[in-house]
C-alpha cells in the first residue's frame, strides 16, 4: 500500500444519526483541530489536524450516516497534506483510533444520558 494515499475508515456507533453526528462534533470541537467546516444538513465535517515533527497534517472528511445494517455509521476519509510524508499512514491510523474511540465514549454517554431522561 502506498503510505501517502488517501485513507478510509468506517464504524459502525449505536444510537441515532443525529446523536452520533453531535457526539461527531463534539470531539472536534474540543480536540486539536482546525478549519472546522460542519454540514449539519448533510452530517458531515471537514477539518484538518495540525503538522506534527513527522508530517505536514492531514485533511479529514468524516460523515455519519445510516449503513446496510441500520446502524449509524462514521464514516472517515483521511488524506496527507503533503504528499511526500511516508510515515503518514501510520500517523493516520493512530489518529483515527484516537478519533473513533473519543466519538464511541461520547456517543456512548450521549445515549445513556437519553435513557436515564425516559
Amino acid at each position: 500500500m502506498n503510505a501517502n494515499s488517501q485513507q478510509k475508515f468506517d464504524i459502525a456507533v449505536p444510537g441515532t444519526v443525529e446523536g452520533v453526528f453531535g457526539a461527531v462534533m463534539q470531539v472536534v470541537e474540543s480536540g486539536p483541530y482546525k478549519k472546522v467546516e460542519p454540514s449539519p444538513f448533510t452530517k458531515m465535517v471537514s477539518f484538518r489536524t495540525g503538522a506534527s515533527l513527522m508530517t505536514w497534517g492531514q485533511r479529514w472528511l468524516v460523515q455519519v450516516s445510516v449503513g446496510v445494517d441500520g446502524q449509524p455509521h462514521v464514516m472517515a476519509t483521511v488524506t496527507p497534506r503533503n504528499g511526500g510524508q511516508q510515515l503518514d499512514a501510520a500517523r493516520i491510523a493512530k489518529l483515527a483510533n484516537e478519533f473513533y474511540q473519543k466519538v464511541g465514549a461520547a456517543a456512548q454517554a450521549a445515549t445513556t444520558t437519553e435513557q436515564e431522561q425516559t
